[in-house]
């Protein structure tokens, strides 16, 4: 843009901008300004001001509308309230199942009370020699009982930089827990014992094991008879140590029966207890509603006043 386009552009802005001292003022109102510092309303906001009537008619239909749904949800607790002060309702009928099934728990109970004694079938006392406990990396017992050999090592679980991770369990690697039931043995007995010895000698080879490391004395003459003899509370086979693993699984199940029951118990009481709220709440919902009807027609009053 050269110069003096630029100067011309200023003089004419001027000229335009400076009105004649000797022109009229036009006759009628001042003008008005159409401007205003506040933005418009979205379109959606303004249709729904232009549709809407005046504010306190609009603060009215809300009392209304606010009032109404307070009434719809007193009837409903009214009518929870009448239906649990009724011989028959939904909470009886729920207390009723919970204490049929509370009484199924209890025959279950009594029944372990009476279980029968475990079968039992003893073990001759033949001594467990040649024991041998290795506690170097990774630790291995052995010994024998009547003439068969059992050995027992862990499995090797090493770290980078050539320490075991962890303390494994023994894995047996020879002998056969089947050689030592006894022929006598009833033959609906055999399974059972079999399975039983494996797990006792399991127990016998880790308690060896664990005296080794601990720097303790190894058990004197023990034999293939402490590994199942018989329990005081169950009759049934006790692993080496003492410890019974059909009582074991009578405890269990107790213990599961007793929380099955608390269970239902408590189900009950809540069950009770929402009753007797809703049935105690029922004089104190029917004032509610009739504060609430007072105040409805009164807002449908004032509402009809506004718009006459």
């Amino acid at each position: 843009m050269s110069w003096l386009r630029f100067w011309k552009q200023n003089e004419e802005s001027e000229e335009i901008g400076q009105a004649p001292a000797n022109d009229a003022t036009p006759a009628g109102p001042p003008r008005v300004r159409l401007t205003t510092n506040q933005p418009p309303l979205p379109p959606h906001l303004a249709a729904t001001r232009a549709a809407s009537g005046p504010r306190p008619r609009l603060e009215g239909q809300a009392l209304i509308e606010r009032l109404q749904r307070r009434k719809q949800d007193i009837l409903f607790e009214i009518s929870q309230s009448e239906q649990a002060a009724s011989e028959e309702n939904p909470w009886r009928d729920r207390m009723d199942l919970l204490t049929e099934a509370l009484t199924t728990v209890e025959d279950d109970l009594k029944a372990l009370d009476n279980v029968p004694p475990e079968p039992f079938a003893p073990l001759p006392e033949t001594p467990i020699t040649d024991i041998a406990v290795n506690t170097a990396d990774p630790p291995e017992v052995a010994f024998t009982i009547d003439g068969q050999t059992f050995h027992y090592s862990e499995d090797i679980d090493w770290a980078e930089r050539g320490h075991q991770v962890i303390r494994t369990e023994l894995v047996r690697r020879a002998g056969d827990p089947a050689a030592l039931v006894p022929a006598p043995t009833p033959d609906d007995l055999k399974p059972a014992l079999m399975a039983h010895l494996t797990e006792s000698l399991f127990v016998f080879a880790s308690d060896l094991r664990d005296r080794a490391l601990d720097g303790e004395f190894q058990p004197a003459h023990p034999t293939l008879a402490d590994l199942a003899r018989p329990c005081p509370n169950c009759g049934g086979w006790m692993e080496w140590g003492g410890v019974c693993q059909a009582c074991a699984r009578r405890r269990a199940e107790r213990f599961r029966l007793m929380a099955e029951r608390n269970g239902l118990l408590s189900k009950r009481a809540a069950e009770a207890d929402e009753m007797t709220r809703l049935i105690e709440r029922l004089p104190l919902a029917r004032r509610r509603l009739i504060d609430v009807e007072t105040e409805l027609a009164a807002a449908e009053r004032n509402l009809a006043a506004s718009e006459r």
